[in-house]
């Protein structure tokens, strides 16, 4: 089982990772920043929506994997900015749950190390 200091100590790793801004201000996508999505192509926009969806719901999973399939996706500028504001914002709330010991955070964090470790090029022995 996680400790709770060991879950903050992931929650921040992947807040780096994430690309979390400073201070204690938390982030928010704008809505001009969310429209920059409205005209992508319907599989940018799905996942997108699904994202902010799983968000908004505190499914921090789901939110956490939505995210990171759109980093790999072809963005516009605009729609990598929001991107990056989202991803800021779900950071802040993440490590925010996961103080709380909330076990979904929790989760969203494991599975985000255990993505991290799998996706590192082996070394050959």
């Amino acid at each position: 089982m996680i400790t709770a200091r060991t879950a903050r100590l992931a929650a921040l790793a992947v807040a780096l990772l994430l690309g979390a801004g400073c201070g204690d201000h938390t982030s928010k996508v704008t809505t001009e920043e969310s429209k920059t999505f409205d005209s992508a192509p319907p599989e940018v926009k799905q996942t997108w929506e699904k994202a902010v969806a799983a968000d908004q719901a505190n499914d921090y999973v789901t939110a956490a994997a939505a995210l990171d399939n759109l980093k790999k996706m072809i963005l516009s500028d605009p729609q990598s900015k929001a991107l990056e504001a989202e991803r800021n914002a779900f950071s802040q709330r993440l490590m925010k749950a996961v103080d709380k010991n909330d076990p979904a955070a929790i989760q969203a964090v494991q599975n985000s190390q255990k993505s991290q470790t799998d996706s590192r090029p082996r070394q050959a022995h």
